[in-house]
This record gives structure tokens, sequence and C-alpha cells, in this order.
């Protein structure tokens, strides 16, 4: 905040001025800074916790891969072919892929504009430790930086492109690094409809220069103490004042209950709702200073590491039950879009710390069956601007009877899928990846 008031525009401003700029949340702080704010385009990025099975949630449904799959290595896993929802654009593909049948209330009203990534992950042998994995996604990178440096890559998207903190959500987030930005912090918020104050500006060292240049002032101006405590009242009831705005602004807008049914009140239900409604209070209410910039909006589930029980009906938990209310919520989170006329504006990414092993870990017609941790996976981006398709490479045979390593190789660098978005959004990846070895490759799901 420092950085935006000169000191020759310091001396002008009034002791209660300085501090209800201090206290005011930041949100309404960004109404009055910069209007540069990009294209208006919205990244929702959805990670799912706990390594999902891409070769049960996106499916091999023909050819060689297909076939080994369901005879020896999944046989209590595998999907009947038939009941898989085949992906758009695969021609004469010998090894078609799917969405599991689960997908079907997204897939019905999205098929073209949805684009499954097979074999993406991180490149090297990060190991298969869930925290190792999801650190090394957040931050972006292959490995640990020999430096310690923990700003994850969403983190440094934000400070690069100067973001204000509305521009920003974690609605939930389990890697710190993700919102541990060097400039302005992102809204970190687990539930709009209970939004309230966020940390006073000094709390966070950046800010930390700017309080002292508050208390300097007030100590110049020599205020009595009654002059504080006005000023500090009136400054308290400006906050209390804005965060009621900010609530009437966002937690009260209508969404869901469309045609594709309502938000559920799973993790992955109510953090969509929020979503949603905070992409309308883009678009509709100029009050709150997102019309016309960028949004991102980080969002999870957790649930999804399936040693046991994966695919049987019978447990609550099962793999088949999270992949329905994952594909519920996200037909709703679309129609939602399309109604609010955002949808033409907004790309969503599923993605995961890692796949499963290649191989069940009981044996065929066990109901207990599931899988364990893994390495390359499928997952799924969809959106208006997706060109909807099957993007990546497949597992050889080879890889697939490695029974040593059982795991998918990655085809796909993780950041790829990323790197595509970020230049939609007309940004160069490798100014937010900070990884001189990092090559950027095209998968083609976007048209830049």
């Amino acid at each position: 905040m420092s950085k935006l008031i000169s000191r020759r525009k310091f001396v002008g401003y009034s002791g209660l001025s300085l501090l209800n700029m201090a206290l005011a949340p930041r949100l309404v702080l960004g109404q009055s800074l910069s209007t540069k704010g990009g294209t208006g385009k919205n990244l929702v990025f959805v990670n799912l916790y706990g390594g999902l099975d891409g070769l049960f949630a996106f499916p091999y449904l023909s050819g060689a891969i297909s076939d080994r799959l369901s005879s020896s290595l999944r046989p209590t896993l595998s999907i009947t072919p038939s009941s898989i929802l085949e992906a758009v654009g695969q021609g004469g593909k010998a090894n078609k892929v799917g969405l599991h049948p689960a997908f079907s209330p997204l897939f019905n009203i999205a098929a073209s504009r949805c684009a499954v990534i097979e074999g993406y992950g991180i490149p090297g042998d990060p190991g298969r430790s869930h925290d190792t994995c999801q650190v090394l996604m957040s931050l972006g990178t292959p490995s640990r930086p020999a430096g310690g440096d923990m700003v994850g890559f969403l983190a440094r998207l934000m400070d690069l492109l100067n973001w204000e903190s509305f521009q920003y959500w974690a609605l939930l987030t389990e890697n710190p690094s993700d919102t541990n930005t060097r400039k302005r912090a992102p809204m970190i918020v687990s539930n709009v409809d209970e939004f309230s104050l966020p940390p006073l500006g000094w709390e966070r060292g950046v800010d930390r220069d700017f309080a002292e240049e508050i208390a300097r002032e007030l100590r110049s101006r020599a205020a009595t103490g009654n002059e504080r405590e006005v000023l500090f009242s009136e400054s308290v009831s400006r906050v209390r004042e804005s965060v009621a705005q900010v609530q009437t602004q966002i937690a009260n807008q209508s969404v869901g209950k469309n045609q594709r049914g309502d938000y559920s009140e799973s993790q992955l239900g109510r953090s969509l709702k929020d979503a949603a409604k905070i992409i309308k209070s883009k678009g509709i209410s100029g009050s709150i200073g997102l019309s016309g910039k960028d949004l991102l909006i980080l969002a999870g589930q957790s649930g999804f590491d399936t040693h046991a029980d994966q695919a049987n009906l019978s447990n609550d938990d099962n793999l088949p039950s999270l992949l329905t209310d994952m594909a519920n919520n996200f037909a709703v989170f679309y129609q939602d879009l399309e109604t609010m006329a955002a949808l033409n504006d907004t790309v969503i990414v599923a993605y995961s710390e890692f796949g499963r092993t290649v191989r069940q870990n009981s044996r065929a017609g066990e109901s207990r069956a599931g899988s364990d941790h893994g390495h390359g996976s499928n997952t799924l981006v969809f959106g208006g601007p997706i060109v909807g398709g099957v993007y990546g490479a497949p597992p050889t045979i080879n890889e697939l009877l490695d029974e040593d390593y059982n795991a998918l190789l990655p085809k796909v660098d993780f950041r790829d899928i990323f790197s595509e978005i970020f230049r939609w959004l007309g940004v160069e990846p490798t100014q937010v990846f900070n990884d001189p070895s990092y090559s950027p490759q095209r998968l083609g799901f976007l048209s830049i």
C-alpha cells in the first residue's frame, strides 16, 4: 500500500483519511486503484486432493490399452466400455479416451467444450508423497528450489499482474504457497456467506512501512487521546460498512437452482456456488471494482486417496459417488456461467497431485479393490473457449506392464496445461513458472 501513496501525496491527507485507508478492507481499496485489470477473463482451478485416479475418471474405452486394463490389470476397477462417454474429436484413434458415466450431467451439455488431457503429471521422479507432490505443483516446479522460495505459481501470477486482492479468491487451499504473494494478499475465504474483515494491513510485512508512516503522521499532529479515539471509531465504522457492502454485492447473489439442478452441500459444491456468486457480482456490480478485470478462483475437493473400496457402491465415499457430485456441481456451474453470459470468458481446470497405480491392489472380484499412489494421470479442462477433444499421449503397453514402476509416465508436463491458459490470458508462461529449464509446449485445447 505504501507504494501507492508517495511522500508528496501523503502529507496532503488528514490523519482520519489515512486511518480510513489503512483500516478499510482491501476489496474497497481496489475500487480507487488502477483500472488496469486485464481482459475480463475468469480462471477456475479445482484441486482434487488425494490423487484422483485418472484411469477411472477418464478411462480408455477401446484399443489395446483398454483391453489390457480390463482383462488383467484392473479387472474390478474397469468400466464397461459401452457406458463410457467418448470424448469428441478422436476419429480413427485406436486407444480412445472418455469420461466416466458419472460425468453425464456435464457431458450432456458441454461435450464439445470438454478437453481430456491424458498422461499429465510432474516431470521426472518426484516420488509419491501427497505433501511433496502438492507442494511441487503449487510451486510450479519438478523439484524443490534450492533457495527455498515458497511462492507458488498462482501467487506469482498475482504479483506479476499486480492484481488487487479481489482478483484472486482462494476458497479452498491446503498449500500456503498458493497464496504466498509478495505484494497484495488474495482473498482467502472459505465461505462468502460468512465473509468477514480480513487482517489489517500492517499485520502483513509488506505494509508495515505504511503503518509506520501513519503512526508518524499522528505523532506529528499531536492528536489528543480523544481525537485518536474518534479517528479509530470512525475508521472501524467505515470498515463495517464496507464489509456489509461486500456481503451484499457477493454473498447475496442468486445462483444455482437452474435447469441442471442445484449445488450440493459438499466441499466442492459450496466452493463452486461461491465461485458463481463472485463471477456474477463481477458482471453486474460495478461497485466492487471487478468489472473488466481478470479473476482467479481456487477451489477444491478432497477424498480422492482411494486405496480401498474405490468402486464399491455400498461405501458412501466411493469414487463413483465423488465423481457424480463433481459432475453435478460442474454442470450447475456451467449453466450458471452460460446464464450470466460469462461462459465464453471462463476456463475450469481439474487437477490432482498424482494419478494412481496401473494395477488395482487386490485380486479380481474382490469388492474392496482400490488403487495406490501413482504418477501420471488423465484429467479434464472445460469451459466456453475450450476446443473439445483429447490432448497428450497414451501410455505404451510396456509402460502398463512395468510391474516395478506400476504407474503412468507423464507425457505432458502439468505446467503445460496452465501455460496454455496463461497465454490465453495474455501472459508469457515463463514469467510465471520460475524455472529456466522449463520450455512450455502447446497442447491446443484453447484457440489462442
